[in-house]
């Protein structure tokens, strides 16, 4: 991938900012098509409906698609095709998913519909969608790093890499799963906020949050931990304008109270079949589901949750049934460990310059501009936010590291800023080749040392039914 003339424009020589746009063509698009053609490997690998929840979605869909109508949990069971699959449902030979709201089963419904063929042959077309949708989210990832960092090559470079090589990700972008249209969602919503905080939130700005983040809750109830994001990011934006404190309510009222109420029939139809808005103590009543909760101490001052939860990032493909060996969690979590600290250090030492600042005396320079810190403030909150979504779900029900992949580029903004401040800047242009191929070579292992023999190897062919 020719990355190394764009790299030439490393902050101490930084070029015009059109000068990197047409540069970043060069890396940009050969990403684009080797993410494409990754994952259309990976819909042809992955064994039909082998996905997390990838038969109770894609019956869901079939059964919007036949005029069925929503259903309710517990009363909707799968039909006899879906038996030699029974091992990766949650509560065969119950449909849990119908607990969702139905945008995404609904829009797939209609595909379903003028598509020809049995059930295989739309399954994978309909898995070709999530492919799009994925495209489109490594798309964002490098538009949200451009915005906040445009002369800093390791970042606007890597994070697009880490989003497209990320192999949960990747796997979720080859599934019928509507965590992928959730994670597009989550995405644009927080460029959108991000752009604002450049140029300003006008009318279409706070109309289009407001309607992107009702689609949100129209997708996945926990669409709803992003509203405190864009309640602050609205905030900050209102604060340079200096208007009216009504004129923010107002803002508040448009981003955060109409996704709200676009959603309520879904909530209160929620409340009045499960006695709550989301429908999660129904699932709490769900064997092997409410079992497996636990409380908030508990989760949070064991290592082993966390252990699992990193386990969970970056393998435990399909139900958990095809986890990595330790030793490759042992290397990706060091790595990854390094990122983080360097973070930590980061917003330490912003911590001591302002201190100092506030004493009278010379910090030395800030390492980001005023844009970036809100930015990385924003980006962190919607981590930290889903996060929290993780740990409440474990209150519930089993629960998975996945819920948080709304977030991935802030995932993958932070991760990538915690190595570029600390690294100097012809170590940085040496870096994005480096993780380019550290990723590379992760996403090989994966396929040829988990997936393929999963699924192929010997005896792999009782993992992907008749």
């Amino acid at each position: 991938m020719p990355i190394a003339p764009v790299l030439a424009g490393s902050p101490g020589a930084a070029p015009p900012l059109g000068a990197t746009r047409r540069g970043d063509a060069r890396w940009l698009v050969p990403l684009l098509l080797f993410f494409l053609v990754k994952q259309l490997l990976l819909v042809t690998i992955v064994g039909p409906f082998t996905g997390h929840d990838e038969v109770d979605h894609y019956y869901y869909v079939a059964r919007l698609a036949a005029g069925d109508g929503l259903g309710e949990v517990g009363e909707v069971e799968l039909p006899e095709a879906a038996a030699p699959y029974g091992r990766y449902v949650a509560d065969y030979p119950n449909n849990a998913e119908v607990i969702q709201p139905p945008l995404y089963h609904g829009l797939l419904a209609l595909l379903h519909l003028a598509l020809p063929g049995g059930t295989l042959a739309k399954l994978y077309v309909l898995r070709l969608v999530s492919v799009a949708v994925g495209l489109a989210v490594v798309w964002i990832a490098y538009l949200t790093v451009r915005l906040l960092f445009p002369r800093d090559p390791l970042i606007r470079v890597g994070v697009p890499i880490f989003v497209a090589m990320q192999p949960q990700f990747s796997f979720e972008a080859a599934i019928v799963n509507h965590d992928i249209l959730l994670i597009l969602l989550f995405s644009l919503v927080m460029y959108v906020l991000l752009r604002g905080q450049r140029d300003g939130l006008g009318r279409r700005g706070k109309l289009g949050l407001g309607l992107l983040a009702g689609a949100g809750l129209w997708t996945k109830a926990s669409f709803g931990l992003a509203l405190p994001v864009i309640a602050v990011g609205v905030f900050l934006a209102w604060w340079d304008s200096r208007r009216s404190v009504w004129a923010l309510l107002r803002d508040w009222l448009v981003t955060c109270g109409l996704p709200v109420l676009l959603a309520l029939p879904w909530f209160v139809r929620s409340f009045w079949l499960y006695g709550d808005p989301t429908g999660a103590q129904r699932l709490r009543e769900i064997p092997d589901y409410g079992d497996q909760a636990q409380g908030w101490w508990e989760m949070l001052s064991a290592a082993a949750f966390w252990r699992d939860r990193l386990h969970d990032v970056w393998g435990n493909y399909g139900w958990r049934l095809i986890p990595f060996d330790l030793f490759d969690y042992r290397v990706i979590a060091w790595l990854w460990a390094v990122s983080w600290l360097g973070l930590l250090a980061l917003l330490a030492r912003g911590l001591g310059l302002a201190i100092a600042q506030r004493l009278g005396r010379r910090g030395g320079p800030p390492a980001f501009t005023p844009l970036q810190r809100r930015g990385l403030v924003l980006l962190g909150m919607s981590v930290a936010l889903l996060i929290v979504g993780v740990l409440y779900v474990g209150t519930i029900q089993f629960t998975q590291s996945r819920f948080v992949f709304p977030a991935m580029i802030g995932i993958a903004t932070l991760t990538l800023v915690g190595i570029d401040r600390w690294l100097p800047a012809r170590g940085r242009l040496v870096a994005v080749p480096v993780l380019l191929v550290a990723l590379m070579a992760l996403n090989a292992i994966v396929a040829l040392r988990y997936l393929i023999p999963y699924y192929y190897g010997p005896g792999g062919g009782a993992a992907i039914g008749p």
